[in-house]
């Protein structure tokens, strides 16, 4: 699912929701994006979770249909209010403070059994889907959930991505080996938390698991709602606000994703393409459709020119109001001390440690730099497509049967 960051808030929020095995999941302006495969309640530790594949299942599906799916999105449920359900204890006495003790403590490595049957969660959905790709969310105590269980899986190179708001940071509860985990996956969890709530606790001067994003808040009517993301912002394109500098970490790193995501696709086709050491025959019964071959490569090079050109104007805009931002100083302190030539206004800033290198210059290399970068991973796979393409037309050449079947 190419969901933009609202859109995955929404995705989030259905944790919350009293569901059913078979109910949809529904996104705004998208419509049913999965469903409830598997309701997680565990008495003993408190967790909850949802198991959501995008098609229904069979009631008593088969090895062969849990082989097909391949995505599946783990919804981890934040705490229970107090009071309210069977769970809350667990919740809130036996999992949240003892966890927030220890981070504010410094943390000791002793994680709540909450953490633990979440991570075995994940692990038993793996297992059960062995094909798929997984997404994780989670909100709060989910986030927490979350942060553990990607971290502590036996199969990291499965982990799609993990999108997690607003939970305490439990990177100082976790082991060695579960922290070089999430090290690795660091470009694949996004870790959203909003300065003004006060339950994102831990996060000063702090390793984190996976990107920290500082989000750009604005002040909701009390606490709850503020934890609940009404501090929450978005772009009219539906991405989160935050400092620039965020902005293009978050598309460099969700490019990256999508990227890696077209190149198993066409690591596939070109498997399928070399089969048979390099000449496919009909005789073979290995059937290329003209639009999946040509859709396929063609809409990578189509994603990939729309992804970083957007990386690329987001990091001109960004040298734009940088040079603003150094003329903007400059007149103001020509404003301020208009007794002074414009050569003592520039040594005064100077002395104040305001110089044109430190506001200007140094901003505008880096984000030089990213465009440069951005630039030279884009030309990659752009000449990647090109050879994929031609190689297919080379394959069809040698087989007239084939490109007549596809009428090429």
């Amino acid at each position: 699912m190419n969901l933009n960051d609202k859109q995955r808030v929404e995705m989030a929020n259905w944790e919350y929701a009293s569901l059913d095995v078979g109910d949809p999941i529904k996104i705004k302006d998208i419509g049913t994006v999965g469903y409830v495969e598997e309701i997680v309640d565990n008495k003993e530790t408190g967790e909850q979770a949802y198991i959501i594949t995008p098609e229904k299942l069979p009631k008593n599906p088969t090895s062969s249909d849990l082989n097909k799916v391949t995505n599946v999105t783990v919804l981890y449920r934040g705490s229970t209010m107090p009071g309210k359900g069977d769970d809350w204890v667990k919740d809130w006495i036996n999992t949240d403070l003892p966890a927030g003790s220890q981070i504010i403590g410094g943390g000791q490595q002793k994680p709540p059994a909450q953490f633990k049957s979440a991570s075995q969660t994940l692990d038993n959905a793996m297992s059960r889907y062995k094909n798929a790709m997984f997404d994780v969310y989670g909100h709060s105590l989910g986030s927490m959930n979350g942060q553990y269980a990607v971290s502590d899986t036996k199969y990291p190179d499965r982990i799609h991505a993990a999108y997690l708001y607003e939970g305490p940071n439990i990177h100082s509860l976790l082991n060695d080996t579960q922290r070089k985990t999430a090290e690795k996956l660091n470009q694949r969890i996004f870790n959203y938390i909003d300065d003004r709530d006060y339950i994102a606790i831990g996060y000063a001067k702090a390793s984190t698991v996976g990107m920290l994003i500082r989000i750009d808040s604005k002040k909701a009517s009390d606490a709850i709602e503020q934890h609940m993301w009404g501090g929450y912002q978005f772009d009219k394109d539906g991405s989160i606000r935050t400092t620039t500098n965020m902005k293009i970490q978050l598309k460099m790193a969700q490019v990256d994703i999508v990227m890696q995501d077209q190149l198993k696709t066409l690591a596939l086709l070109a498997t399928r393409l070399t089969k048979s050491g390099g000449h496919l025959s009909a005789s073979e019964q290995i059937y290329l459709d003209s639009s999946e071959v040509f859709i396929i490569v063609d809409g990578v090079a189509s994603m990939v020119e729309s992804s970083f050109s957007e990386i690329i104007q987001v990091c001109r805009q960004a040298i734009k109001e940088t040079e603003e931002h150094w003329q903007d100083t400059v007149q103001r302190a020509q404003n301020v001390a208009s007794h002074l030539s414009y050569y003592e206004v520039m040594d005064a800033l100077t002395s104040g440690g305001a110089t044109k290198a430190r506001i200007m210059d140094e901003p505008v290399t880096y984000y030089e730099e990213k465009m440069a970068k951005a630039e030279k991973i884009k030309q990659k796979y752009q000449v990647l497509v090109a050879e994929i393409k031609a190689g297919i037309e080379a394959q069809l050449s040698l087989d007239s049967a084939l490109a007549k079947e596809l009428q090429l």
